[in-house]
């Protein structure tokens, strides 16, 4: 019987992990007003289950100095986040499903 309680909540853990962590709230992309491009490319809205500050390569994490997407100073100063971070360190938890900056580097690397 612990058995199947003990695996009763991971599962439920793992299904709380899944859920849309935006549900009741208002996403960034929304709140930043971000175009439909963004909004295509930007692992926030494909991850939804992570509020956008944990999130590796998220639009906002890029800047043109070819930031690989894991800085989160200007998370610190955003509406979302102080709306909704509850003033918690942030720490990325999704690594590798940023937006891809490979080509801009490989540009630069070319001029």
């Amino acid at each position: 019987m612990a058995k199947v309680m003990e695996s009763n909540k991971v599962t439920t853990a793992v299904e709380e992990e899944k859920k849309n962590y935006w549900t009741d709230k208002v996403s960034c992309w929304e709140k930043s007003h971000c175009p439909d491009m963004i909004k295509g490319e930007c692992p926030a809205t494909k991850y939804q289950f992570l509020p956008c500050w944990e999130i590796e390569g998220t639009y906002c994490k890029l800047d043109d100095k070819g930031a690989t997407g894991r800085d989160t100073t200007i998370c610190e100063t955003c509406q979302v986040y102080k709306k909704y971070g509850n003033g918690e360190p942030i720490k990325i938890k999704l690594f590798g499903h940023g937006i891809d900056t490979t080509l801009k580097e490989l540009q630069k690397v070319a001029s």
